[in-house]
């Protein structure tokens, strides 16, 4: 047995491209618009969960046989062999809208036409002459759905963008709404805004020798605090 072994021989590594929905392409073209990205998954012995990183993050420091100084690897770097079988029989990466979120599509029709290479709404609506008819009998009628789908996407692109920011403006009023409401109660509470209702309940104890009967609201525990002041109740 080796007197040193890599920790990473024991991981099981794997190199995929996921899908992550693009923002400001979405926000733009009013509808979903996803990325394809080159991630690793990595797996260690006995865990049960799957940590996934970009392909080409960080992951970690390494001396660099030619300067000798400390430099940055990626995971792609990290896990070169792993990395290579990857990009060796990797499928074309692809940038747009999924069929899984095209409405004018069943779901058999979705399997039917990723098995023909296609992706997206927009490789639909690109395809023209012997692929067309390779999707066979309403392959046509397809194509020009998914034409009109992005035409009317980004039609409708405006409106999306100004419910999303009008979604953004409500939720900083919100925030400020229930700031300013924060700054009442505490004004409003004066000396005993800091106080939990366990420390109410006992300062009202200490300063009238009884303890509020029942389970009062933080409204009444203050009152009852304020009017337990010693100079209120001298």
């Amino acid at each position: 047995m080796p007197a040193y072994r890599d920790p990473d021989d024991n991981l099981v590594v794997l190199f995929k491209h996921q899908e992550f929905e693009n923002p400001e392409k979405s926000l733009k073209e009013g509808r979903p618009i996803f990325d394809d990205l080159e991630v690793c998954e990595v797996r260690s012995p006995g865990a049960r969960d799957v940590k996934v990183y970009p392909a080409t993050f960080f992951s970690r420091w390494e001396n660099d046989p030619f300067t000798g100084r400390q430099r940055q690897v990626s995971y792609a770097e990290r896990f070169s062999q792993q990395y290579r079988q990857f990009k060796a029989s990797a499928a074309q990466t692809k940038s747009g809208t999924p069929l899984d979120h095209a409405p004018f599509l069943s779901a058999a029709r979705r399997a039917e036409l990723k098995a023909q290479n296609l992706y997206t709404v927009e490789m639909l609506a690109d395809i023209e002459g012997a692929e067309l008819k390779n999707i066979g009998p309403g392959g046509r009628e397809l194509k020009n759905k998914a034409v009109e789908y992005i035409a009317e996407s980004k039609t409708g692109a405006p409106n999306v963008q100004m419910v999303a920011e009008l979604e953004a403006l409500r939720a900083r009023n919100a925030l400020l709404e229930e700031d300013l409401a924060s700054k009442k109660t505490a004004d409003d509470e004066g000396e005993f805004a800091g106080m939990t209702r366990s420390q109410l309940r006992e300062y009202v104890a200490t300063h009238t020798g009884q303890e509020p009967i029942g389970q009062p609201d933080r409204r009444t525990l203050v009152r009852l605090a304020k009017d337990a002041r010693p100079e209120r109740v001298a």
